[in-house]
């Protein structure tokens, strides 16, 4: 349902103002309260209107780890997770392992939107995984091309991967494969087909409707995303 244009990179400058103007729409999957509290605080202050979707689920209101440090919220140094990148709303989160500008020596970046980070997060954590990097798309529509080309370059050596719960043929793969393909292929990291899918296939149906068999298929494909082989 948004009419940008999925195979080519739009001119981003400083203030974002043109690729939001030109296109029908926002779409957002915010996964911290700081993130949730910037991106309505940025459609308020505006002085021009585009409507706003937000997908946030509220399972997240209850998570112990979807929290934001204070100085997420009043941007005053000092305060335990103080980020340089300032109070603003960030259409893309980098990975949290505190890397550097060039990561040569990560094999899989993990690019995903929404609560199934945490699932990651914690599988990486239990799993003591340091060569992956995760990152979390939190803008989705306008897809943020120049973010996702700072990401690609940091980790020039990594397989490419879209991770989500919700079915091939749902949730954000098909919007987001197209115009990361053409990021890939903007920068000479390969095309579409190259990009990993992981999550549930194909299916008519949102949810399997037996909470045993969906919390198996969360859990293997979790696992998958961290697994040491390459994806297939």
């Amino acid at each position: 349902m948004s009419d940008d244009d999925p195979f080519v990179i739009p001119e981003v400058e400083a203030s974002l103002r043109k690729q939001i103007q030109e296109v029908n729409w926002q779409v957002v999957n915010v996964t911290t309260p700081a993130n949730y509290f910037h991106v309505l605080r940025r459609q308020i202050h505006r002085d021009f209107r585009k409507p706003l979707v937000v997908m946030s689920p509220k399972n997240l209101l209850r998570h112990q780890a979807c929290k934001s440090s204070l100085s997420e919220f009043d941007d005053v140094e000092g305060h335990p997770g103080f980020d340089k990148q300032g109070t603003r709303f960030k259409r893309l989160i980098k990975d949290q392992s505190k890397h550097s500008d060039n990561e040569p020596g990560i094999r899989r970046l993990v690019l995903c939107s929404g609560k199934v980070y945490y699932e990651l997060e914690e599988e990486r954590q239990r799993l003591a995984s340091r060569d992956v990097a995760i990152c979390r798309i939190e803008q989705l529509c306008p897809f943020p091309y120049d973010l996702v080309q700072r990401e690609l370059k940091r980790y020039p050596n990594a397989e490419i991967a879209w991770c989500q719960e919700e079915p091939m043929n749902m949730g954000s793969f098909q919007y987001v494969s197209l115009r990361l393909g053409t990021t890939m292929s903007h920068m000479g990291r390969g095309q579409y087909e190259d990009i990993k899918y992981v999550g549930r296939p194909t299916s008519a149906a949102t949810a399997t409707g037996f909470g045993n068999l969906h919390n198996t298929e969360q859990k293997g494909l979790v696992r998958k995303a961290l697994q040491k082989e390459p994806l297939d």
